[in-house]
């Protein structure tokens, strides 16, 4: 397997770098929250998240004189307010849309655990596929109330098989499974 440098962690694992703006206003305690939550989700498929502000990021490369090629596994996180979903054309009982550079979380709780869940589940559609939903785990097409009582224990995941896509997907574009 040969894994580019910058895609490989110290422990071996895949890395896959976000970079996340806040326009929902999501307070720093509440976003740092969720992206533990949904990095400990990721962390189980063998991928380290790495959580990049989007601003900072967005500064720091606009001048750049010869700007470093973006990394093929770096995805964009964008919070909105829930009423911004009908300007993207979904319902605002939908979590978020995901697309090929990233995703979109449409914020209408202020809850960590949702809100890391949903980003979660959002890049998972991004990773594995839009029709990427499942009759189990986190990637069901609605979750239930049992799912989100798994989700506060910590126990609501991607499948073994999902997780492999997981890790093929960030193999594939660091080098060559």
């Amino acid at each position: 397997t040969f894994t580019s440098s910058s895609q490989l962690t110290a422990a071996g694992e895949l890395k896959l770098t976000l970079v996340i703006y806040n326009h929902a206003h999501v307070s720093e305690e509440t976003l740092e929250k969720a992206e533990n939550t949904a990095s400990e989700i990721f962390e189980h498929a063998g991928v380290r998240l790495a959580w990049v502000e989007g601003f900072a990021y967005a500064a720091e490369h606009r001048d750049a004189v010869s700007p470093v090629p973006e990394d093929p596994a770096t995805l964009v996180v964008k919070l909105q307010p829930e009423s911004e979903a009908a300007r993207y054309g979904v319902r605002s009982v939908c979590g978020g849309i995901g697309f090929e550079s990233g995703a979109i979380i449409f914020v209408r709780k202020r809850d960590a655990t949702w809100l890391g869940y949903v980003m979660a589940h959002e890049l998972g559609h991004i990773l594995l596929g839009p029709d990427a939903h499942s009759v189990i785990g986190i990637m069901r097409g609605t979750l239930l109330n049992e799912d989100w009582v798994k989700a506060a224990q910590g126990t609501l995941g991607f499948t073994r098989s999902q997780n492999h896509q997981i890790r093929t997907w960030i193999a594939e574009r660091g080098g060559h499974l």
